[in-house]
């Protein structure tokens, strides 16, 4: 028998809870490149509009809140509960703040897709039902994360979230999460691949990044997603491994924000700045110049003042 884990204890053991830890080791340096990449992007684009920088800052003050709630749930349950007096609230709720970092990463997650779905609006053209349905997809994933969450507190116990009512919630979240992810990542390719038969040269080679960029955000957040709904459903009430993904995936959707905002400085240099006079609106790129813009079947062309200053940033 474990010493951790006393004969009359009902829950998950010490042992049990380590993905929880491992998370932690996941997160904490997720949440570095985070702060590097806030860092640059408010230091590189300072005349971004207003409500984006506040956007970028309460992501990171959230994502930071995240982190430090999970590191003191994993300090209680794997060091104050190690005392035998505090063994009886092992896995309970109340005396952790493990719900905290749930509920921001579930609402972390619902901001970037709707970052995203802005995206998807500007680039398509203003599409309506395409970015609606992004909308809805991202706040049913919202709310079926929070009814998870809630559910699992008036049990106020970690085992809840594998109780009849969570298989279902969570099944939605992570299901509307990953649809979400795809529409996304579907849209954007479609439509800035669409946009390379009427441009040329560095302009095109700069949506080709655009469309990489956003293939490979979909495909990892896809990935982690799967890999979270996968490990969660099939584990035994004993296992918690879905726990490295599920806090894991907060930290990466923030980070492929802010990847993506930064990633314009970069691409305006490669098409040659404003000596170029190239400017792809609608797609993160700030660059004075040359508009294209989708504007139903096909792209149109326009052009900017040299003295125009950023306003775009999706």
């Amino acid at each position: 028998m474990s010493a951790s884990q006393p004969p009359t204890q009902k829950g998950p053991s010490i042992e049990g809870l380590t993905p929880f830890f491992i998370a932690i080791t996941i997160c904490a340096p997720l949440w570095g490149v985070m702060v590097s990449q806030a860092v640059a992007y408010y230091r590189t684009y300072q005349n971004d509009s207003k409500y984006l920088k506040i956007l970028v800052g309460a992501c990171v003050v959230l994502s930071t809140a995240q982190l430090a709630t999970l590191a003191y749930t994993v300090y209680f349950w794997m060091i104050v509960c190690r005392n035998p007096a505090n063994y009886e609230f092992l896995g309970i709720l109340g005396n952790s703040l493990v719900v905290v970092p749930a509920y921001i990463t579930y609402f972390l997650t619902s901001v970037v897709q709707c970052f995203y779905a802005m995206r998807v609006w500007f680039i398509s053209g203003k599409q309506l039902w395409l970015v609606a349905t992004l909308v809805v997809l991202a706040i049913t994933q919202l709310v079926g994360g929070f009814a998870l969450v809630s559910y699992m507190t008036t049990i106020n116990n970690i085992v809840a979230v594998y109780s009849k009512f969570n298989h279902i919630s969570g099944s939605i979240e992570l299901g509307s999460s990953m649809i979400c992810d795809i529409l996304i990542s579907a849209s954007l390719w479609w439509y800035l691949r669409r946009s390379r038969g009427v441009v040329f040269g560095r302009t095109k080679k700069a949506i080709d990044t655009l469309i990489l960029q956003a293939v490979n955000i979909g495909l990892l957040t896809n990935i982690i997603a799967l890999v979270n709904l996968v490990t969660w459903l099939a584990a035994p009430e004993s296992s918690f491994t879905w726990a490295v993904f599920h806090f894991s995936l907060g930290k990466i959707y923030v980070n492929s924000m802010l990847v993506s905002l930064n990633a314009r400085e970069k691409i305006r240099h490669n098409m040659g700045g404003k000596d170029n006079s190239a400017y792809l609106a609608a797609s993160t790129l700030d660059i004075d110049g040359t508009c294209i813009r989708h504007g139903g079947s096909d792209f149109e062309m326009g052009t900017r003042g040299e003295g125009a200053n950023s306003t775009s940033a999706y």
